[in-house]
């Protein structure tokens, strides 16, 4: 009986919608997988769910395509991950610098034929999973005047554009579509083939108004920030209503990309989750014109780590009712430590460095709950 009925789901869900609009609802988790023992799972009204590719099963995916989801499945495009069961496919030759404060990844020549290889496996398996599109992060890791990203491999703002290029047209042979995460400085020459963009934190860095035009063309932005500590009265901030942010599918997050998440309507769900096996995910460069690294995921320490307290793969799991802080990476100086641009400097029960080093000034991204040296 389950297994006629697993058929009739399978067949059934290309009736449901695959599209991506402009406004739509989403959730994302990674850390862990959805509790799928608990459908229906709040929030039931989100339409589009972002999850990751290989820590969920074919069932997971088969069942919120049945209750009417948009899936879309998440990895890393552009970085080695050495706990992944592919890692030892990569040629030693086609992979850069380690990540900074993050051992567990290198950066990969991603116009490589291996890699591509590699690349197109992910991409089957996706497709053969029955994710409706793909979100592959990690592609920006070139090098430009503006920001310095040494991945040892002398890619350039070209190279990104031609991998996504590449990596659209392999999608599109099991029917999926693509986002592009992040990566704003090759969004226009992007959009015409992108279906959707993920955005982590552009209303902290006001950049959101970059997504205009994309935005007009009916396309979805799906939007995140990471507010600390993550409650409803973050919704009343810049994080929700800033310039640029109110026609793009918003939501506030812990730092672990866990259940706990707040809507810009001040709702607020937990998302039912299970597991949580995958090492700790980088933090975005951040930067005014470009991003070096993309998601900020965390799903093993019971911390986010610093240059000193390494990620591991043995770590206590962050329960899902944990809200994260960002790490200070501090340096030292006049009176004490001083916070490097762009670090927390204040918040809420922040307990670390509190001054920025020169000429950087500690500011309200969301006060009084987030501070940052800017």
């Amino acid at each position: 009986m389950f297994s006629w009925l697993l058929w009739l789901a399978l067949i059934a869900v290309p009736c449901f919608a695959q599209n991506f609009t402009r406004g739509q609802k989403w959730q994302i988790i990674l850390l862990g997988t959805p509790d799928m023992s608990k459908m229906p799972l709040p929030p039931t009204d989100a339409e589009v769910w972002d999850i990751d590719l290989f820590d969920n099963d074919p069932s997971t995916i088969t069942r919120l395509k049945a209750a009417g989801k948009t899936v879309i499945c998440y990895f890393s495009a552009g970085t080695r991950e050495d706990w992944r069961d592919d890692a030892k496919d990569f040629p030693a030759a086609d992979q850069g610098k380690v990540l900074p404060e993050w051992p567990n990844e290198k950066w990969i020549r991603t116009g490589s034929t291996k890699i591509r290889e590699i690349m197109a496996k992910r991409i089957k398996l996706a497709g053969d999973r029955g994710c409706d599109a793909i979100d592959p992060d990690n592609i920006v890791l070139y090098t430009n005047k503006s920001q310095q990203n040494d991945n040892g491999l002398n890619l350039k703002n070209n190279d990104a554009i031609n991998y996504m290029q590449w990596m659209q047209k392999e999608a599109a042979r099991y029917n999926m579509k693509v986002g592009l995460k992040n990566s704003i400085d090759i969004l226009d020459t992007l959009a015409p083939i992108m279906d959707f963009a993920v955005n982590e934190q552009c209303a902290s860095l006001t950049e959101c108004e970059r997504y205009n035009n994309f935005l007009a063309s009916g396309k979805p932005v799906f939007h995140v920030e990471y507010p600390n500590p993550l409650n409803p009265a973050a919704a009343k901030t810049d994080l929700c209503t800033g310039p640029g942010t109110s026609l793009m599918s918003n939501i506030l997050k812990n730092l672990a990309l866990d259940g706990p998440t707040v809507y810009c309507d001040g709702s607020q769900v937990d998302t039912p989750t299970k597991g949580g096996t995958s090492p700790p995910r980088p933090t975005p460069s951040k930067s005014s014109t470009t991003r070096a690294s993309s998601t900020i995921r965390s799903t093993t320490s019971s911390k986010i780590p610093s240059s000193s307290n390494p990620p591991t793969t043995t770590s206590k799991p962050i329960s899902s009712s944990t809200t994260i802080q960002r790490p200070p990476t501090s340096t030292p100086g006049n009176g004490g430590c001083r916070q490097k641009h762009w670090d927390q400097c204040g918040g809420n029960d922040w307990k670390g460095c509190k001054t920025c080093e020169s000429p950087y000034q500690c500011k309200g991204v969301s006060p009084p709950y987030y501070y940052q040296c800017l």
